[in-house]
């Protein structure tokens, strides 16, 4: 996976946090910014947090209909579609039961700070973790080079300032940078040991066969996961990171 070497030194200096410890710290909610994200950055988190007992809800900042503009006999209605039946699998294989909640942002055009439908997608996080007693909240980070990945974690930020708590972010992207050591030096980080559903994750990744080069053909952009970025299912805990001065 890129980024490997600089992986281990997060995790050197990272607090350790059981699965059960952090089962016990209120309900998670994971912001994901397309379906598959998820599983990448957040997929051992989420297996181990269901498999301790731990409520989590998994909402999604778009449908990915952009994945594969172009693509003969495949609008954006039917990629979405497809995509949304992906993730029902690979969220079982997880072991999660509830359906996935959409914001409904356009993928790769994601709301500004300050707009009507920004505010509106705060107010429903915050009435989400009003209504499900959510205390830790969890999406990708902001140096993310792409703009769904930054805009997920302002809106997070947002939430989680209205709703009083501290968001914590994991990498998708974030490993590619070159000067990610230093962009994390800052950060407190925490490690969640996920090995034990390694095989779950891996599964869940598969049932997202559109991003991995399946079943759609002929788009004029067309995303495949490259496969150094697949080995993201290997690591044996998932790291989570936060300002150092988060209330």
């Amino acid at each position: 996976m890129p980024g490997r070497r600089s992986w281990s030194r997060l995790h050197r200096r990272a607090q350790p946090l059981s699965p059960n410890e952090a089962a016990q710290r209120g309900g998670w909610l994971v912001l994901a910014p397309h379906p598959d994200d998820e599983t990448l950055g957040a997929g051992g988190l989420i297996a181990s947090l269901a498999a301790s007992g731990g409520a989590v809800t998994t909402v999604f900042l778009t449908d990915g209909a952009g994945s594969h503009i172009g693509a003969s006999g495949w609008t954006a209605k039917r990629v979405a579609g497809l995509r949304a039946r992906e993730l029902g699998a690979a969220m079982r294989y997880l072991g999660l039961r509830d359906p996935a909640i959409s914001l409904g942002w356009s993928d790769g055009s994601p709301h500004a700070e300050g707009t009507p439908q920004f505010e509106l997608a705060v107010r429903r996080l915050v009435a989400l973790c009003r209504a499900r007693g959510i205390r830790q909240l969890v999406t990708t980070w902001e140096r993310e080079p792409h703009c769904d990945h930054t805009a997920a974690a302002r809106l997070l930020r947002a939430a989680a300032r209205r709703w009083r708590v501290a968001p914590k972010f994991y990498l998708v992207w974030g490993w590619t940078l070159p000067d990610v050591d230093s962009l994390l030096r800052p950060m407190r980080v925490t490690a969640i040991p996920v090995s034990r559903h390694r095989g779950r994750q891996r599964r869940a990744l598969a049932c997202h066969r559109s991003q991995l080069g399946g079943r759609i053909a002929g788009a004029a952009e067309r995303f495949v996961l490259a496969r150094p970025m697949r080995r993201l299912t290997e690591l044996t805990h998932c790291l989570l990171v936060e300002n150092r001065n988060a209330t």
